[in-house]
């Protein structure tokens, strides 16, 4: 089962990553983060890095220092960007963001400490030579959980991540679908339909589900289930 959400826009980069950050990144979004001796930036072997190796202390948990066992941000190829690398069920997504910005990327990064002054038994990748921690990421991010109601955006504002609610949207009555559920800025929901009991048009009306009634179209609405609707 689990719980899904979905990303829609991506946060710039300034200045962009270069070839070697966009390849670590991408590898480091694609596999499993599990407690290893060999540090939190190992990749492992196998499939998504699923492989068991003989350095994993624990498959099902991941290193102390990061939020979970799957990072689903990831860089666009031209390093320009961060992004949902589309996969399902990605958790803690606002900490995986932070963790992102505040270990390799902005300046005074912890890899850049660390390659300083590197952890005992800890395995760095070759491109952490290359890593340059000098980058600014800014921009917002939609998000809509497998809950309707659950909206709302990932702001990165000068490498500090914050999260925020996304306001109801005005549906306009050209677009409303009949037969489809509608919930305004309380959470009242409609279902909607153009016509009477008879047939006959009444224009943009709604379906009072707790009151059991028609009321006309006066407040801002938004479709509770925008892909799928339900007997008129």
């Amino acid at each position: 089962m689990g719980y899904s959400t979905d990303f829609d826009g991506q946060v710039t980069v300034t200045p962009p990553l270069n070839a070697h950050e966009v390849a670590y990144l991408r590898k480091f979004s694609d596999s499993r983060r599990m407690d290893r001796k060999n540090g939190p930036y190992f990749i492992g072997s196998g499939d998504f890095g699923q492989d068991h190796d003989a350095d994993i202390r624990d498959y099902n948990r991941p290193p102390t220092e990061q939020p979970g066992l799957w990072c689903n941000w990831e860089p666009t190829e031209d390093g320009t960007a961060i992004q949902w690398n589309g996969s399902e069920k990605f958790y803690d997504s606002p900490d995986w963001m932070a963790y992102l910005i505040d270990t390799f990327l902005k300046p005074g990064a912890t890899v850049a400490a660390e390659m300083a002054n590197p952890v005992p038994g800890r395995v760095y990748p070759e491109e952490f030579g290359h890593f340059t921690s000098d980058h600014t990421v800014d921009g917002t991010i939609d998000a809509q959980g497998d809950d309707p109601e659950d909206r709302w955006q990932l702001v990165v504002t000068a490498n500090v991540v914050t999260t925020r609610p996304l306001p109801v949207e005005a549906v306009e009555d050209d677009d409303l679908i009949p037969g489809c559920v509608y919930t305004d800025a309380e959470g009242e929901h409609f279902l909607y339909r153009e016509t009477d009991d008879e047939g006959e048009p009444v224009g943009p009306h709604f379906l009072q589900f707790g009151a059991h009634r028609w009321v006309p179209l006066t407040e801002p609405v938004r479709p509770l289930h925008p892909y799928g609707t339900l007997a008129a």
